[in-house]
């Protein structure tokens, strides 16, 4: 109330300058913020990208389609994984693939265990240090090269036995991909929670 009546007592003059005071402040505010926004951008947390492609002999490119769609017992198919590093800093980075029953549940909470699935490779085959992309990088879309992507990366889809016992006569398997990153802190790779997969027609 005690403003309200100052400003009533005061001229028109008065007025007048208190007006263009506080407009050149409000452009001062709203200047430092984009300037601040644009030299000084706060810096977001960043994430991992895990994806599944096939390579069209024909048009000799990658593409997100005419994934395997049969795998026979005895036999193997081929399909290509990517990873590209969407976060602020360097990335040591491992892919476990387990092949599992078409009805089990897959989490981004927990890793598929050994008793529900077969890893289809050890450990140490798939792991890459990957390096962080720029901000131009992070806008590029359908790109396959550079620093910052790993892959991409052929894998060879196999059937044996111990896939076999696992599948229990299921006619389907489902392949998962499964990204893990290492925790320098405490030395060991550690589930990211990003998986990707294939369900596949199995014939024994």
């Amino acid at each position: 109330m005690k403003v309200l009546n100052m400003i009533r007592r005061m001229t028109s003059l008065q007025k007048k300058r208190l007006l263009s005071t506080s407009l050149f402040v409000v452009l001062v505010i709203t200047v430092l913020s984009i300037a601040s926004t644009i030299f000084f951008p706060i810096q977001q947390d960043g994430f991992s990208e895990l994806s599944l492609i096939t390579y069209n002999s024909s048009s000799e490119t990658f593409e997100a389609d005419n994934y395997p769609y049969r795998l026979e017992s005895g036999t193997n198919t081929s399909v290509f994984f990517m990873v590209k590093n969407f976060e602020n800093t360097v990335k040591y980075y491992q892919i476990r693939i387990k092949a599992t029953k078409i009805s089990q549940y897959v989490t981004y909470e927990y890793p598929l265990n050994s008793t529900l699935s077969f890893q289809l490779y050890n450990n140490t085959k798939y792991e890459k240090i990957v390096a962080s992309a720029s901000p131009s990088e992070k806008r590029e879309v359908g790109t396959f090269t550079g620093d910052y992507i790993w892959g991409p990366v052929n894998v060879t889809l196999y059937s044996n036995s111990e896939l076999e016992s696992v599948l229990e006569g299921e006619g389907y398997v489902k392949i998962v991909f499964e990204l893990w990153e290492f925790n320098s802190s405490i030395e060991i790779f550690e589930y990211s929670g990003i998986f990707t997969f294939l369900e596949i027609g199995y014939t024994y």
